[in-house]
Parts: C-alpha cells; structure tokens; sequence
C-alpha cells in the first residue's frame, strides 16, 4: 500500500512539474550575453564594463566579450548603484566600473532602460 501511494506521489508530481515548464517563462526578461535580437517588447541584458558616457548625445558604451556596445539612454532610464539611486551625469565618473543594463532594441537601435553599477572589481552573478 505504501510503495502504491508513494509512486502516485511521485507521478502527480512529475505530471505538474511538466506542465509548469510546458507554459514557459512568465518574466518578460530574456537574457543575453551577446547582440542578439529578442521579440519586440522585450527586455534584454548585457553586462560588461562602462567605457564611456556622453552627456550631449546620451550615448552609453559598454565594453563586453563580444566587442564595444553602444546605447542611447532613455530619460526615463533607472540608474542605480547597489541601492543608491543616481542621476545620469555620474555616469561619466564610472568609467572602469563594471554593469549590468536592461536595453530593448527596435529597428536595430538598443535604447537603455536601466543601468546597474556594480564595483570595478566585483563580479556580476548571473
């Protein structure tokens, strides 16, 4: 009787995990280490290193594996450094430091969402 109703234990078990893997991620968030393109109204990620920030044009390199990205910052973009919140300017004093930046893309233009800064040394977990 107990080996019965544990195997139906584990067969309910299976049969949900199944079809909670069958309806797929519900985050929105696609995540990406190189250029690759998403579905529209998607965010995607990039981490790598800051390069430079031009304040005139609002254009944001990144520096990663694949080579330099560049994006143009949205006013509406979040910028954020551990829990601090900070204003687009200092993003001219973070060259070096290392970030991870959420960005959509359409038309071939990545468009900077949010930015978060991170140490020069610390290591971004994934």
């Amino acid at each position: 009787m107990r080996k019965r109703l544990s195997l139906l234990l584990l067969s309910a078990a299976m049969v949900s995990s199944i079809a909670a893997f069958a309806d797929g991620p519900r985050t929105g968030q696609v995540e990406l280490n190189d250029a690759q393109s998403a579905p529209g109204g998607t965010t995607l990620r990039m981490r790598g290193t800051i390069g430079h920030y031009d304040t005139s044009t609002r254009i944001l390199s990144l520096s990663t594996a694949n080579g330099t990205m560049r994006f143009l910052l949205a006013s509406t973009a979040r910028i954020r450094q551990g829990w601090h919140k900070l204003d687009p300017m200092e993003l001219r004093k973070l060259v070096g430091y290392r970030a991870a930046v959420g960005y959509s893309e359409s038309d071939g233009n990545k468009t900077v969402e949010s930015v978060h800064v991170f140490g020069k040394n610390e290591r971004i977990e994934r």
